[in-house]
């Protein structure tokens, strides 16, 4: 029963990661931020997403009450152009 459990959970995982590749995003890895932004007088958030196939970083504007950027990195984002 262990044996299935653990086949099905690994059959998942590599779906998972084959519609991640496939698509034109990633998910969260980790967030770095606040801090300041170099020519902005706000902060921001650096967030790091994993595609599938390798890493890329978003740069946000920081608000905490999310009026005007982002408390939080998003779970998911598109990758730049």
């Amino acid at each position: 029963m262990l044996q299935r459990a653990l086949t099905t959970m690994v059959c998942f995982c590599i779906l998972g990661w084959l519609a991640l590749s496939a698509s034109n995003g990633g998910v969260i890895v980790w967030q770095e931020g606040p801090r300041p932004i170099p020519g902005l007088s706000r902060p921001g958030l650096m967030c790091s997403y994993f595609s599938g196939t390798g890493l890329f970083e978003r740069g946000y504007l920081y608000s905490p009450a999310d009026s005007l950027g982002y408390s939080r990195c998003p779970v998911w984002a598109r990758q730049p152009v």
